[in-house]
């Protein structure tokens, strides 16, 4: 579709629209540019959109991206951070009003944000989780994650963000991942100072930091989906490409999907509740399903 784009920190990301056919948001590595790819009739258009969010820049450049269709009328919905700002933008394709718009915006050159990822729940509301790294002038920097709500549309307004874990030496440095059920929300994030995966579970207000899986030796950036009601969250390790799980009691079980050093592995769930897994591995793009 066009020139190579991949690498840990800013994926391709996939969606289905509601005519089945695949949409795809990825940055340009050689321009820097935010890429929206469609395929229709078989055929695929490369759109590029604008991302700018300060009037004297002219070009867009743009960090990791994270991208969503409204379920509605496939809408697409981006968020990513902005080199210029070092701050979290938003972007579309619709009719939302004038884009992009800024999501978080440093106020000091000290604070810097990144590693957003963005989700729709059935209602139809839209929230992005991000990173924000305050720079101490220590060799430890003060990390913390955050969330916010689109809460007004023509133009797009977001919510005042909410602290979602600042705990002492925390440290994340890959993308995190959002998604929402009807009832609850799932925030994954690796901490790489203990080595943990971490999850900030919340239903009806109320939210916990969760263990999803410690000792990991590999720079995680893990991929959150859900079944029904119960989150499940891909990624990959030294020694494999895991699965783990979480019950109706906040227990966490981890499985192995394939036992290699792959890259960053992309999960996904259909209605007939089949996960679908896709991640790179040797050189080679592979892919496993199972029902649940």
């Amino acid at each position: 579709m066009s020139e190579g784009f991949v690498d840990s920190d800013s994926r391709a990301w996939l969606a289905i629209d509601s005519a089945g056919n695949p949409q795809v948001a990825y940055r340009d590595r050689s321009s820097g540019e935010l890429i929206h790819a469609k395929k229709a009739a078989g055929q695929w258009t490369l759109e590029h959109i604008p991302t700018h969010l300060t009037p004297l820049r002219t070009a867009n450049s743009i960090g990791a991206v994270h991208f969503s269709l409204r379920p509605s009328n496939d809408v697409a919905h981006f968020v990513y951070t902005d080199l210029a700002t070092d701050g979290i933008g938003f972007a579309h394709n619709g009719s939302l009003g004038p884009t992009p718009v800024p999501v978080h915006v440093a106020s000091s050159d000290l604070v810097t944000f990144g590693h957003p990822s963005a989700a729709f729940d059935s209602s139809e509301n839209f929230d992005v989780g991000y990173v924000k790294f305050f720079e101490t002038g220590g060799p430890q920097n003060d990390i913390s994650v955050l969330g916010t709500t689109m809460v007004g549309v023509q133009p797009v307004t977001f919510s005042q963000p909410v602290v979602v874990d600042d705990s002492p030496n925390l440290a994340v440095n890959r993308p995190t991942s959002i998604v929402k059920t009807d009832f609850r929300e799932c925030l994954a994030y690796f901490d790489v100072a203990s080595k943990t995966l971490k999850a900030s579970v919340s239903e009806a207000g109320l939210g916990s930091i969760e263990t999803v899986a410690t000792n990991i030796k590999n720079v995680v950036t893990p991929s959150a989906a859900a079944n029904g009601n119960a989150f499940r969250i891909a990624f990959a390790d030294f020694d494999a490409v895991k699965l783990a799980s979480r019950d109706r009691f906040g227990t966490w079980t981890l499985e192995v999907v394939d036992p290699v050093f792959g890259g960053p592995p992309s999960l996904a769930y259909d209605s007939g509740g089949t996960a679908n897994i896709a991640y790179v591995t040797r050189g080679s793009l592979k892919y496993a399903r199972r029902s649940e």
